[in-house]
C-alpha cells in the first residue's frame, strides 16, 4: 500500500466525463425538462444550510458572545473584589464616623499618658472636609527628653485607627540640659462613608 502511487487524473477525468453528460443531456433534452429537478435540488439545498448547517452556527456565536461577555466578567469581578479588598483594608485603619467627636483628643492623650508625658500646650482638633473624607487636627506641644520624643512618635505612627504626624519642630531647651521642646500637629482622616 505504502509503495502505490495515485493517480488524481483518473479522478479528474472521471467527474469531467460525469459532468460533460449531465451538461449535454440537459442541452439535448432542454433545461425546462429537468426545472422540477432543479427547483427540488435548490429546495433541499436550502433546506440542509437553513435547518442544519445554520442553527448550529448560530447557537456556536450565540455562545461565543455569552463566554466573551463571561470572561469580561469575571475580568471586572477580579477588578472590583481587590479594589475592594484595599478599600476595607484602608477603612480599617481608620476611625469611624462615630468616634469623631473626641477620638483624635483622647487618642493623643493616651499615647502621651502611655509615656508619663504632660502636655504643655493642647489645642482643640480642627476639621476640614474633602473627597468625603473629615480631616482632623490637633496640635500639642511638651517638654521631653529625645529618648521620650522617639518613643512616642513611634506610639503615635504606629497607632490603630491611624494617626499620622504632619508636622514636628524639635528646639533645645537651653534652661534645662538634655530637655527640648516639642511641637507636633496630629492628624487623621474618617471617612464619612464606608463603602461595603
Amino acid at each position: 500500500m505504502a509503495g502505490k502511487n495515485i493517480d488524481l487524473n483518473v479522478y479528474l477525468n472521471a467527474v469531467k466525463s460525469e459532468a460533460d453528460l449531465v451538461l449535454g443531456t440537459i442541452r439535448h433534452k432542454g433545461a425546462k425538462r429537468f426545472g422540477k429537478a432543479f427547483g427540488i435540488s435548490a429546495f433541499m439545498v436550502a433546506a440542509a444550510y437553513f435547518g442544519v448547517y445554520k442553527p448550529p452556527q448560530d447557537k456556536i456565536s450565540r455562545l461565543t458572545e455569552k463566554i466573551e461577555a463571561a470572561r469580561a466578567m469575571s475580568q471586572s469581578s477580579a477588578a472590583y473584589k481587590e479594589v475592594r479588598d484595599q478599600l476595607a483594608g484602608s477603612y480599617g485603619s481608620l476611625p469611624h464616623l462615630k468616634d469623631q467627636q473626641q477620638w483624635l483628643s483622647n487618642a493623643m492623650i493616651d499615647s502621651m499618658r502611655a509615656d508619663n508625658l504632660t502636655p504643655e500646650m493642647f489645642r482643640p482638633v480642627v476639621e476640614t472636609e474633602a473627597s468625603g473624607l473629615i480631616y482632623q487636627t490637633s496640635s500639642v506641644q511638651l517638654s521631653v527628653r529625645f529618648n521620650d520624643v522617639y518613643t512616642w512618635l513611634l506610639r503615635l505612627e504606629g497607632a490603630t485607627p491611624m494617626m499620622h504626624v504632619s508636622q514636628l519642630e524639635i528646639t533645645k531647651k537651653p534652661e534645662m540640659l538634655g530637655w527640648n521642646i516639642v511641637s507636633a500637629s496630629v492628624m487623621t482622616a474618617i471617612p464619612k462613608k464606608r463603602f461595603n
